[in-house]
């Protein structure tokens, strides 16, 4: 008996773009990517300042936002941009953490990476692609990421 029922899954795509919403499922269909690591976005200030929360406070902002965040054992459809299932994901993991305390073990999930400052420099990148428009310091979107590891499921 299948764990869960298909027509009751919500779906969604993770990326800012075509390219990257297609990439990225790509990926997790591939089996290369089992995490996805994106910017804790609210409402940032235009000023380039970082917000300075401990990791204790972090994980505040989850309990006390708990239903707007992905949980342990939460089922999904992954689509691409133009919202075409691909698969189905289980999240087995979630949390807040610093751009610049995330260790290697954590973006290895991402698709491999074995260099850190590489996996840094090109998370940078990504994001200032992603939102050319709005001129804010990659230092600030970057302060908080928001991590949700996840398994690729057969579809039933």
């Amino acid at each position: 008996m299948a764990e869960y029922d298909i027509d009751d899954l919500f779906s969604w795509h993770y990326g800012e773009t075509k390219e990257m919403a297609d990439r990225i499922a790509a990926e997790v269909m591939d089996g290369k990517r089992t995490a996805i690591i994106q910017p804790y976005i609210d409402e940032y200030p235009d000023t380039g300042e970082t917000w300075d929360y401990t990791n204790e406070e972090l994980q505040e902002l989850i309990a006390e936002n708990r239903d707007m965040y992905p949980k342990k054992g939460d089922i999904n459809i992954l689509t691409n941009w133009d919202g075409e299932p691909q698969c189905v994901i289980r999240t087995t993991g979630f949390g807040l953490m610093h751009f610049g305390d995330i260790p290697i073990e954590v973006a290895e999930l991402e698709c491999g990476d074995t260099d850190l400052d590489a996996w840094q420099d090109r998370k940078e990148e990504e994001l200032l692609d992603s939102l050319p428009e709005r001129a804010i310091h990659a230092k600030t979107i970057l302060s908080i990421e928001i991590i949700e590891v996840l398994e690729k499921l057969v579809f039933h």
